[in-house]
């Protein structure tokens, strides 16, 4: 079966900055993909790339077998491609009954009405209240129940456990348990809880310095070398970086 996601060569240049260089990824339907590294790997790049935000410099994505080309967030999100950011996009003098109501109004059949995903997140309880009024981690959940009221087939999370508390974190690791193998959504997320990525995810990409050093089973790359090595601050040699 072909991958639900497969990402190849691709690099991102910001004049003469290579952010992400000849990366090579691929995500199965109902597989829990994590992209880590230290702050400045390239990663959100990467995500921003996925959901049209930022254009590639070179190489080829596809989305099942369709070629995803040069995206906008606009065709992104009608191919099915939602996403979360570092900071919370809501609209904040709305209910949170209301956010997630609007995006459900993404033209996508919803994999849960709305009350149902407000009560998987964890805010039963708050629809009523303004999202503006919400803890920021409580804000966090609400923006992971409106990617998943868009319908999609790919979920991309950018660092979504940060800010929890450990039972909020424990929750939304069961939500994205059961939605991958539930549904066979694809879910690649940012995230920076290793403790997270070990307990939840199928496989682990690493990046650093915008080149991926370790890819592979979350036990096998949090034990490789070169991986040790960037999160200790050290600087990882180029020979340490395998070909994507």
């Amino acid at each position: 079966m072909s991958p639900l996601l497969d990402i190849r060569g691709v690099s991102v240049r910001f004049g003469g900055l290579a952010a992400v260089s000849d990366l090579a990824l691929a995500l199965g339907q109902g597989e829990i993909h994590a992209l880590i590294g230290p702050n400045g790997a390239g990663k959100s790049t990467v995500i921003n790339c996925i959901s049209g935000f930022q254009p590639l410099s070179a190489g080829e994505m596809r989305l099942g077998d369709e070629r995803l080309g040069q995206l906008t967030p606009v065709t992104a999100a009608r191919k099915g491609i939602a996403r979360t950011f570092q900071t919370p996009q809501l609209f904040g003098r709305l209910s949170v009954a209301d956010n997630v109501r609007v995006a459900s109004r993404s033209g996508r059949t919803g994999l849960f009405d709305g009350g149902e995903l407000i009560e998987l997140v964890g805010l039963a309880g708050l629809q009523a209240r303004a999202a503006e009024s919400l803890a920021y981690g409580q804000q966090r959940l609400l923006e992971v129940a409106r990617a998943l009221a868009c319908a999609p087939r790919l979920l991309l999370l950018d660092e979504p456990a940060a800010g929890l508390a450990a039972d909020d974190i424990a929750r939304l690791a069961r939500l994205l348990r059961r939605i991958a193998g539930e549904l066979g959504l694809g879910i690649l997320l940012v995230e920076h809880n290793v403790g997270l990525v070990k307990r939840l995810c199928d496989q682990a990409t690493v990046m650093h310095h915008g080149l991926v050093i370790a890819s592979g089973s979350p036990a096998a790359v949090l034990s490789d070398p070169a991986v040790v090595t960037a999160y200790l601050g050290a600087q990882a040699s180029p020979s340490q970086a395998r070909p994507c």
